[in-house]
């Protein structure tokens, strides 16, 4: 195989694109080519060549990687739907996960902890927390853990959540079944309910 061409990218003068025996390759920055020491005419074999095409698709996958978690945080289980939707095959990216895991860019326990405290500030039930965060990809087990070292009690919540729904109702009736389609148990919501407190 030979390197038959290098030509700057139209839109970017640091990028080239590579033609091997007359047909398009792959393209690299300037630095990748100074790297690989990528010259027109010189001669390349399958290895070296399947080197570059891995060298450079997984620092693809990193990039698009790190360009989708810097929107917000990510589980590790959307990653990798992300990935697989860009058209990335599994060994590429399993090795961009243990990068990223490694780095702490993907941290599902870390993840857990902050998403339980904010919803459980926006008075979510443990119920919907753990509901939400299993159709993220969390495992179950982790989400049993940290809900039980963060969310222990859901009186307080059910508290908040009755008086700033007696702004508009005083049915009780209609608060339980409120509370009960948020995914309270039937249980706190009707101690709180006898509570003095709310009355």
């Amino acid at each position: 195989m030979k390197i038959t061409n290098i030509e700057k990218q139209k839109n970017n003068s640091m990028r080239f694109n590579v033609y091997i025996d007359n047909k398009y390759a792959f393209s690299v920055s300037y630095e990748e080519k100074k790297e690989f020491n990528l010259e027109e005419g010189i001669d390349i074999n399958e290895e070296q060549y399947n080197y570059y095409v891995n060298y450079l698709i997984n620092k693809s996958a990193y990039n698009d990687s790190i360009k989708f978690l810097s929107y917000s945080m990510r589980t590790k289980k959307e990653l990798i739907n992300k990935l697989k939707s860009m058209g990335y095959d599994n060994s590429i990216i399993n090795n961009v996960l243990e990068k990223l895991i490694k780095q702490r860019y993907i941290d599902d326990e870390y993840y857990t902890e902050l998403y339980i405290k904010e919803k459980k500030e926006r008075l979510y039930s443990k119920y919907r927390i753990y509901n939400e965060l299993y159709r993220k990809g969390i495992d179950p087990s982790i989400i049993t853990s940290k809900l039980d070292q963060l969310y222990e009690n859901e009186i307080d919540t059910i508290k908040k959540l009755i008086i700033k729904k007696r702004v508009s109702t005083n049915d009780k009736l209609k608060i339980k079944n409120y509370l009960f389609r948020k995914g309270f148990m039937i249980e706190d919501i009707n101690k709180v309910l006898l509570d003095e407190e709310v009355k």
